[in-house]
């Protein structure tokens, strides 16, 4: 019996591979009192957004671990999303994103956010 090697999904179809992307977006609260409030906000989005977003394949709310050599003034939390059609993307989430900051311009005194493609 031989052994079946197959290509990794990202290497069947480069289109597909060149048209992904993940999203990370950092918050940084007003104050530490606030993250149960944030957290609470983002849960309630999960049920809301993921379905006017289908570009958007899955999303986690994390929050940074305090390791040595860890920058100083780290988000209070990072949002991490599996983009699937950047293109379509882009044009779905201005009005959502501008949604977003809005309901948490009040928990949040800043956000940033990168949108990263795989190279490798």
């Amino acid at each position: 019996m031989a052994l079946e090697v197959r290509p990794l999904a990202h290497d069947r179809d480069p289109l597909d591979a060149a048209s992904r992307a993940t999203v990370i977006v950092s918050f940084y609260l007003r104050s530490p009192d606030l993250s149960a409030e944030f957290e609470r906000t983002m849960a309630g989005d999960r049920e809301i957004n993921l379905g006017s977003l289908d570009t958007v394949s899955e999303w986690r709310l994390t929050r940074p671990v305090n390791v040595p050599g860890q920058p100083s003034g780290s988000a209070d939390y990072v949002l991490i999303a599996e983009i699937a059609e950047i293109d379509r993307w882009e044009s779905q989430a201005t009005e959502e994103v501008q949604r977003l900051a809005d309901e948490l311009a009040h928990l949040i005194s800043a956000r940033k956010m990168m949108v990263v493609r795989r190279v490798l």
